[in-house]
């Protein structure tokens, strides 16, 4: 033939076309060519079906589908995954803020990352990353497991990300979910929370803290075995106390070093985590 596939040379059969791999690539145009069978035709192998790739556990997924999101957003809209990053529970002054917004996803009936990220922010990500939402949504939205909890009730246990270091990581938020409407002393209890952390360089350390959203109050407790560096504690009273200015809440934040940890049931794979009383 005088054309060709791709620079493969076009031989016309009585079966049809076939692309000639290798030999000479310039005959002319209507030269005859001899075929000879030199063996038994081979079979394409048989179609075996891929197999899905199962996720991550969720205390992996999580992050992996979120940093996976922020990259996607940040190509074409930098703004809205700065808008992300900043949502996300990170050390520094919109910690307390931040904290409380995990606290509101994680008390209500099942996780929702549009009450985490804002009914705004999502319709926005539907347009910008629409598969990369979806896959987050998918891990962030699977049932919590039910966990022993301290006293009754009913209590889940919610996987959330957290910035430290500027690496992407996980705790555990184990949370009661109140049936119905609180009574007015229930709301004048607040609303309690634990975090266990174990640090490297540190070791471990338990934040104590006291939510009571209509006082409009956050006091924060800090335990450590030992006693933190004067520096590194008027660093974080500074943090704290502006974090708290910049939402309009009240609060202090108290130091004590000797070791006195609140006892907490430890999570089934001894990661850090965190429980809402």
């Amino acid at each position: 033939m005088p054309n060709t596939d791709a620079g493969r040379q076009l031989i016309r059969t009585p079966i049809g076309l076939l692309a000639l791999d290798g030999g000479p690539q310039t005959l002319p145009a209507d030269s005859g060519v001899t075929l000879q069978l030199v063996g038994k035709p081979v079979p394409p192998p048989a179609f075996q079906p891929q197999q899905p790739i199962p996720d991550d556990p969720p205390d992996r997924a999580v992050p992996h589908r979120l940093a996976h999101l922020i990259d996607t957003v940040q190509t074409s809209n930098g703004s809205l995954a700065d808008a992300i990053r900043d949502k996300i529970p990170a050390p520094g002054p919109k910690l307390a803020a931040q904290i409380l917004s995990v606290v509101a996803s994680a008390q209500a009936q099942a996780p929702s990352l549009a009450r985490f990220l804002g009914e705004s922010m999502v319709t926005a990500l539907t347009h910008a990353a629409p598969q990369a939402l979806e896959a987050l949504a998918r891990h962030w939205e699977s049932p919590a497991p039910a966990v022993q909890g301290p006293g009754e009730g009913d209590w889940r246990s919610l996987v959330i990300p957290f910035l430290m270091g500027g690496q992407m990581t996980t705790i555990r938020l184990t949370a009661r979910h109140r049936q119905g409407r609180m009574s007015a002393a229930e709301r004048e209890k607040g609303t309690r929370f634990l975090l266990d952390l174990d640090l490297s360089r540190l070791g471990p350390m338990q934040f104590d803290g006291l939510v009571k959203r209509q006082y409009k109050r956050f006091d924060l407790i800090i335990r450590t075995t030992s006693p933190l560096p004067g520096e590194m504690r008027r660093d974080i009273d500074a943090l704290f106390i502006n974090g708290l200015l910049n939402f309009g809440l009240e609060g202090s934040v108290s130091f004590q070093p000797e070791g006195r940890f609140v006892t907490t049931q430890r999570l089934a794979d001894g990661s850090n985590g965190i429980i809402f009383a």
